[in-house]
């Protein structure tokens, strides 16, 4: 019988992007089962994770500008995706939250993974299960500061562009 390989960084790596590869494939595909895009899909799965958000926080996580979270925002308002609230605090703003309906519909879609991932958790014990959530944890946040380095570099290279005059418009 063959020896599992020894672990390493690569195959750690590479075990993590395969998981990466396939939440993309798995949201393309809930996209086209809720007759949703990848866009808006992406911002239910926000929104689930955070239970509300404003329109401005839901903008910055998905990279969209003001008017492009508007249009999404009123597309799954129109499709009764999302709620919108008054801001508990700030009466000016509102707070997204998913409607009932689309977090079933998206619950029953995911509930397999969900389910076979709590089967796997299980099986380990609880030493298994604590190093896990440590790595896993801090593989998140490596990935979220590597995400927020990413933005500021694109922010400031689309404002880089901007800044360039364009000399036949002023000569």
């Amino acid at each position: 019988m063959t020896e599992p390989p020894e672990p390493t960084p690569q195959l750690i790596r590479g075990a993590l992007n395969r998981k990466a590869l396939a939440d993309a494939r798995q949201r393309m595909a809930l996209a086209r089962v809720l007759d949703l895009t990848e866009s808006e899909v992406l911002a239910i799965q926000h929104l689930a994770r955070a239970g509300q958000l404003t329109p401005t926080q839901l903008g910055s996580l998905l990279q969209l500008s003001s008017g492009g979270t508007t249009a999404l925002i009123h597309r799954l308002e129109r499709a009764g995706h999302v709620i919108r609230q008054p801001h508990e605090r700030d009466r000016r703003s509102a707070v997204l939250r998913l409607s009932p309906a689309i977090q079933e519909r998206a619950a029953k879609a995911w509930a397999p993974l969900v389910a076979e991932i709590d089967a796997l958790a299980s099986r380990l014990s609880t030493e298994e299960q604590d190093a896990a959530v440590r790595f896993l944890e801090q593989v998140a946040s490596a990935a979220e500061r590597h995400a927020d380095q990413l933005v500021g570099e694109a922010e400031a290279s689309a404002h880089d562009a901007l800044a360039v005059p364009a000399p036949a418009l002023w000569a």
